[in-house]
């Protein structure tokens, strides 16, 4: 078991535990006991450095093995989950944005490099538990709040490819009879968050005394802003540990707090706690890929698990202004392929 009262020590393998949500639960894992590998290739350079660096400062790393090595090497994968118990499949290729001008890259990373990892644990003896993180770009553009049942319409790679893989983890689950629980993550946000992310390109923005753009769509002259359910990356490492160790066989779950936020009050709360009162939004027309709104039914994970999104917009921007100006200048992350 990863919770409770007796805690027994686990070997556990996070892939892209160099990256933002990885990282966060590769150091809870340690502060509990247990024993942690990252499998990352480091796309995200510097950042994963950092990352990784930052655990060590907060705790140590005595316990915390990192494997430099991609999901798509199948034979290094096999080897690095065979003895293990647990497996937080998080690595990806992460911008939906950046899905849409490198399609290939998405289905070859997110599919097959998931379609491996799923390979790998099948192989082993015992087949760890694999916990898949998925996305809900998987929904697709509606204006109506989504449940886990609803028929998925994914735009773009990004969530075409999220869909493709939760497919896989299923047929997995059910020809093999491994135990895959899905969680559909909504807008994770706090310490670490990527820097092609709203929240930390607003804090730049306003940092360099520029206007944060806020986009939306304008209808007869009236603006209406994006808006999202915006989820804290302690509740939501804490909530994927709940998971895992909770859930068998083949279950999917919205991880969300119920509540939507809009881009212009995000922009507007990072301009006061920077304390730049003298700046005002830029609001402009959203990208053809954007939706206008997202929000989904965590219903679901509340009745079967219990587990509830409790920390607040406020403090979650709060706590990513706090990190942001304790370590400097952030680096502008460099992707590569594969």
């Amino acid at each position: 078991m990863l919770t409770g009262e007796r805690v027994s020590a686990m070997r556990v393998l996070i892939t892209g535990g160099a990256g933002f949500l990885g990282s966060h639960l590769a150091e809870k894992l340690i502060k509990i006991g247990h024993s942690v590998t990252v499998y990352d290739n480091f796309m995200r350079g510097e950042e994963a450095e950092r990352n990784i660096a930052e655990i060590g400062e907060n705790i140590g790393i005595e316990t915390l093995e990192v494997i430099r090595d991609d999901i798509l090497n199948l034979e290094r994968m096999k080897e690095a989950i065979q003895d293990k118990d647990l497996i937080f499949h998080f690595a990806a290729l992460p911008s939906h944005r950046l899905a849409m001008k490198e399609p290939r890259n998405y289905a070859e990373v997110d599919v097959v490099g998931t379609v491996n990892v799923l390979e790998a644990a099948r192989l082993a003896e015992p087949s760890p538990v694999v916990l898949f993180a998925s996305s809900n770009k998987v929904y697709g553009k509606r204006k109506d709040t989504f449940k886990e049942d609803d028929l998925l319409k994914p735009e773009g790679p990004y969530g075409l490819s999220k869909m493709c893989a939760e497919e896989f983890c299923r047929m997995y689950a059910n020809y093999y009879g491994l135990d895959i629980p899905v969680i559909r993550y909504h807008h994770v946000i706090g310490p670490r968050c990527q820097p092609d992310r709203e929240l930390s390109i607003f804090v730049e923005q306003v940092i360099h005394n520029q206007e944060p753009i806020v986009h939306g769509h304008f209808k007869k002259g009236k603006f209406t802003p994006c808006a999202a359910d915006y989820t804290n990356v302690h509740d939501v490492v804490d909530a994927s540990v709940e998971v895992a160790s909770k859930t068998r066989g083949f279950e999917i779950f919205n991880l969300a707090t119920g509540r939507v936020t809009t881009v212009l009050r995000i922009a507007e709360l990072v301009i006061e706690s920077l304390n730049k009162d003298d700046i005002e939004p830029e609001l402009t027309e959203m990208l053809s890929h954007e939706s206008l709104r997202h929000s989904s039914d965590a219903s679901k994970i509340k009745k079967v698990l219990d587990v509830e999104l409790k920390t607040t917009v406020e403090d979650s921007i709060r706590q990513y202004v706090d990190w942001r100006l304790r370590i400097g200048a952030r680096t502008q992350a460099t992707y590569r392929h594969g």
